[in-house]
C-alpha cells in the first residue's frame, strides 16, 4: 500500500515540477527589469558624454526617456501620452534628457557633485552623441548549442506543417500535436501494459488483504504490505514502472513549449540575439522609436510577431542598435511570418477577461478536467484505496486544471489551443488502448480461487489472539499474532505475591474414640468371632 501511495505521490510531484519549471520559464519574459544600479562616478569618466553613456543603459526606463528626448519628447512631462504616435521631431528636448538622467543619479557625495556638474553643462549635441555611444550591435549569427539545434530541427518540421496548412500556425500546431502523440505512443503502450499487469494481480492482492482483514494495527499493516510487495516481485511487476513515461515526457513537453512560443528562433531559424532585439524594439515606447507594445508574461516571440506583423519598418532607424538596418533585413528577407489568426481571432495575443479569447483558458480547464476524469476510468484503480490516496486524487483533479488555467492566462492563446487539443488526443489515445488492451474483469469465483491458492501455499488467515487468562497450547504468541511465521514472545510473568507462613502445629497422639455411628450387624458378628478365638 505504501508503494502505491509513493507511485501516486511521485506522479503528482512530477506534474507539479513540470508546471513549476514552466512558470519559472514564463516569469523571465518580456517586461523591462532593472538590476541594481551603480552609477557612481569614476576617474575614467572624463566628461559627461562618457559618464552618462555608461550609466544610462543601467536603467531601461532612463535610457528610453533619454532616447525619446533626443527625438524631441519629454516623457516626464505632465499629461504625456505614451500611446500616442510620436514621429521624430528633429529636435532635442533638454528637459526630457535631464529628467532621464535623474533616474540614474548616484548617491555618494563625490559622484553627485560630478553628476550635477555634467548635467548642468549638457547640450543638444552631447545628447545625440550619448545616444550614439549607447548603441549596441546585434549579432545575427546563429550559434546554437546541441539542444537548441535539435529544437530548430523540430521547429523546421513545424514550419513545413504550417506551410501545408496554408500558413496557419494554429492548424500546423494541431497536426504537430498529432505527430507528437504518435511518437509518444510506445511509451503509452508500455504504461498500459504495466497497468494491465497490475490489474491482473488484483485477485491475489485482495486475497492477501482479506487474510489480514479487520486488523488495523501497525504490525499487521506492515506485514501485509511486505507480503504484497513480495507477490509483486514474484510476478515480475514493478509499481514504479509507470513513472518512466512521465520522466520522458517532462523534457519533451518543455522542449515543445519553447518551440511553440518562440517561432522566430526555432521555426524561422533566426539568432537568439535577434529575438532579443525584436523584443526590445516592440516594447520600447513610441516616443523612443519603438512600437510601445504591452506584452504579457509569456516568454517568446509569438506574441511579438502576431502583433507587430508588418509594423516593423521603424526598426530600420531604431536608435538602440548600430546595425538596425541589418536586423530589419534579417526579419523580412526570404521569410514568411506565419498567420496566427483562427476564426478571425489573433491567437498570438494573451487572453484577457475583456476579450473573447477568455474562452481559451475556460476551455482549457474543461477539457483538462474531463481528460483526467476519463483517463482515470480507463486505467485500473487500486484494489483498496485509502482516504489519503482518494484525497490526493481529488486535489490533483482540481489543482492541475486550475494551474493550466493560470498558465493559459499568461501565454499566447495558441499555447492554450495546443494544450486543449493535446488533452483531447491524450484521452482518445487512452480510450483506444483500453479497447485494444482491455482491463480484465474478475468474478467472485476468481477472488475465491486466489484465496484458495494463497492458502495452498501456506498462507493462513489471520487468527484471533488468545483470550486473557487462558493458557495457549505450544508457543505463546503476541497479541499481534498474524501467522505461523510470527515471532513468539515469552509468556507474561505475574508479580510474585508473598503468602503468610503458617506456624508449625505440634502433633499430639490421638486416642480412638468410640464411633458415634452404630456398627452394622455383620460387623458385630465379626467382632464376636474374634472374641471367641
Amino acid at each position: 500500500m505504501k508503494k502505491k501511495t509513493m507511485v501516486r505521490a511521485l506522479a503528482v510531484a512530477l506534474s507539479l515540477v513540470l508546471i513549476a519549471v514552466m512558470l519559472v520559464a514564463l516569469t523571465g519574459c518580456g517586461g523591462k527589469k532593472d538590476a541594481g544600479i551603480d552609477s557612481a562616478w569614476t576617474a575614467n569618466d572624463e566628461n559627461g558624454v562618457i559618464y552618462f553613456s555608461r550609466i544610462l543603459p543601467l536603467s531601461a526606463e532612463a535610457r528610453e526617456m533619454f532616447v525619446a528626448a533626443s527625438r524631441g519628447y519629454n516623457m516626464a512631462a505632465e499629461g504625456f501620452d505614451k500611446n500616442a504616435d510620436a514621429p521624430d521631431l528633429g529636435t532635442v528636448n533638454l528637459d526630457g534628457a535631464k529628467a532621464a538622467l535623474d533616474k540614474v543619479k548616484p548617491t555618494d557625495d563625490a559622484s553627485v557633485v560630478k553628476f550635477e556638474e555634467f548635467k548642468a553643462a549638457l547640450t543638444a549635441e552631447q545628447v545625440d552623441e550619448i545616444v550614439v555611444r549607447m548603441q549596441e550591435e546585434v549579432s545575427l549569427e546563429v550559434d546554437n548549442g546541441p539542444i537548441d539545434t535539435i529544437l530548430v530541427w523540430i521547429g523546421k518540421f513545424l514550419q513545413i506543417l504550417t506551410k501545408i496548412t496554408g500558413g496557419k500556425y494554429v492548424f500546423g500546431l494541431l497536426i504537430f500535436a498529432i505527430v507528437v502523440e504518435l511518437l509518444m505512443l510506445p511509451f503509452g503502450i508500455k504504461q498500459q501494459k504495466n497497468s494491465l499487469k497490475q490489474a491482473k494481480l488484483r485477485p491475489k492482492e485482495m486475497a492477501i488483504r482479506n487474510k489480514y482483514k479487520g486488523r488495523t494495527d501497525q504490525a499487521t499493516q506492515q506485514k501485509m504490505a511486505q507480503e504484497i510487495q513480495k507477490m509483486y516481485q514474484d510476478e515480475g511487476y514493478n509499481p514504479m514502472g509507470g513513472c518512466l513515461p512521465l520522466l520522458i515526457q517532462l523534457p519533451v513537453i518543455l522542449a515543445l513549449y519553447q518551440i511553440v512560443i518562440d517561432p522566430l528562433r526555432y521555426v524561422l531559424g533566426k539568432a537568439a540575439s535577434l529575438s532579443t532585439a525584436l523584443t526590445t524594439y516592440c516594447t520600447t515606447a513610441k516616443a523612443a522609436g519603438g512600437l510601445g507594445l504591452e506584452l504579457g508574461a509569456g516568454k517568446g516571440t509569438i506574441e511579438l510577431l502576431s502583433q507587430a506583423g508588418s509594423k516593423i519598418d521603424g526598426l530600420q532607424g531604431f536608435a538602440y542598435f548600430k546595425n538596425a538596418g541589418e536586423c530589419y533585413n534579417a526579419l523580412t528577407a526570404n521569410i514568411t511570418i506565419p498567420d496566427f489568426t483562427l476564426f478571425g481571432l489573433n491567437m498570438g495575443q494573451i487572453p484577457t477577461f475583456k476579450s473573447i479569447l477568455v474562452l481559451v483558458p475556460i476551455l482549457t480547464f474543461v477539457f483538462y478536467f474531463a481528460s483526467m476524469k476519463l483517463n482515470r476510468k480507463f486505467m485500473p484503480q487500486p484494489a483498496m484505496q485509502d482516504a489519503q490516496m482518494g484525497c490526493s486524487n481529488n486535489m490533483m483533479d482540481i489543482m492541475m486544471p486550475l494551474m493550466s488555467v493560470y498558465i493559459a492566462f499568461i501565454v499566447p492563446a495558441a499555447v492554450g489551443i495546443y494544450w486543449i487539443f493535446k488533452s483531447i488526443l491524450s484521452t482518445l489515445k487512452q480510450f483506444v488502448m483500453s479497447k485494444v488492451m482491455p482491463m480484465p474483469v474478475f468474478t467472485e469465483e476468481d477472488y475465491k480461487a486466489a484465496e484458495k491458492a494463497l492458502k495452498g501455499k501456506g498462507g493462513k488467515p489471520a487468527q484471533q489472539a488468545p483470550r486473557a487468562g487462558t493458557a495457549p497450547a505450544g508457543k505463546v504468541r503476541s497479541l499481534h499474532y498474524i501467522d505461523e511465521d510470527d515471532e513468539p514472545l515469552p509468556p507474561p510473568v505475574c508479580d510474585a505475591v508473598e503468602e503468610p507462613v503458617a506456624k508449625p502445629v505440634e502433633e499430639k497422639p490421638t486416642e480412638e474414640k468410640p464411633s458415634a455411628v452404630p456398627h452394622l450387624k455383620e460387623d458385630r458378628k465379626n467382632n464376636a468371632n474374634d472374641n471367641k478365638k
